[in-house]
């Protein structure tokens, strides 16, 4: 007699895609076509974009999508109050799924970097895992180098310290964040704290890489850098909560062990140190005053399609 064994087939996990998008016309369809041709998406996957407030056609392109392809979903918020904001009405939205996928509606994730974020997710007390942003384009100029710099040095924490949590891409358990206060000027610390009080690790998988704008302006750089400290201050004020990244000592050990110091890039150096102090001191008077960035400043250069984007979808 012939027995027939049926191979178990694991149950499919819910997984959702988060996009907040403000005045992205000329990026969000890139993103869209990477995530549904690039990504291996299984047909219960979601991607819910959060329109905040935009007076361009994002929301227009997005219901184009929406209309091919169901898992698109698209919220619209006639005013902009911020990606805090945008981002509880993702979470709301995403609630019965078990894994909710963050990215920037202007990046571009490598092939495949949504499923590597997603198996390494469920992992043994692993609440969140975040991937590797890289900055689009050769390192150009000064102003290059220090923001390749930047990102650079977020890699080497990850990899030899404390994980920083990165909105640029990564994924959390739905379950561990429900909710986050609309005063944010950064959510990541916030989320990444909240996992981290319920007993998680936040995991790094540098292989699920993530292309991404960057100013490529000084001004735009100390302004970008501004807020983020102001959101460290502001999260560290309230909860005594701090980041990897915001530690003064890790960024010098950091830079000690990986930097290499010739005359070619000490320039460089010392003009990332004098960015990082005076982005630091504006940001402790901004929070001193109550004035927390919560709604973004629009940094022109990042709303830019470069051809090295094109490239990826």
């Amino acid at each position: 007699m012939l027995t027939t064994l049926k191979r178990r087939v694991a149950p499919q996990r819910k997984v959702c895609i988060g996009v907040c998008a403000y005045n992205e016309e000329k990026n969000i369809g890139l993103l869209l076509k990477n995530l549904l041709a690039q990504q291996d998406l299984l047909p219960n996957c979601e991607i819910i974009v959060a329109c905040s407030g935009c007076t361009d056609s994002t929301p227009h392109i997005v219901g184009k999508f929406q209309e091919a392809d169901q898992r698109v979903k698209v919220i619209t918020q006639i005013e902009r109050g911020g990606k805090a904001q945008a981002l509880n009405l993702i979470f709301e939205r995403a609630s019965g799924s078990e894994a909710l996928i963050l990215t920037n509606a202007d990046a571009i994730p490598d092939a495949g970097s949504i499923n590597r974020l997603v198996k390494a997710l469920y992992t043994s007390n692993v609440g969140a895992v975040t991937g590797r942003p890289i900055p689009f384009g050769k390192s150009v100029g000064l102003s290059g180098k220090i923001v390749k710099l930047i990102w650079d040095l977020h890699h080497m924490i990850s990899t030899c310290e404390s994980v920083k949590m990165s909105g640029e891409l990564c994924a959390i358990r739905s379950s561990l964040v429900n909710r986050i206060p609309a005063n944010l000027a950064t959510d990541e610390p916030y989320i990444e704290m909240l996992i981290r009080r319920q007993g998680y690790k936040i995991g790094y998988v540098p292989d699920a890489v993530v292309y991404i704008r960057c100013p490529d302006k000084f001004i735009e750089i100390i302004k970008h850098r501004r807020r983020i400290w102001a959101g460290h201050l502001h999260i560290k004020k309230m909860e005594g909560f701090t980041v990897s990244t915001s530690d003064f000592r890790k960024i010098l050990s950091t830079l000690v062990k990986s930097f290499r110091f010739s005359f070619r890039n000490l320039h460089v150096l010392v003009l990332f140190t004098g960015i990082e102090i005076l982005s630091y001191l504006l940001a402790r008077y901004d929070v001193s005053r109550g004035k927390i960035p919560f709604v973004w400043e629009t940094l022109k250069s990042t709303k830019t399609v470069c051809a090295e984007s094109v490239e990826k979808v």
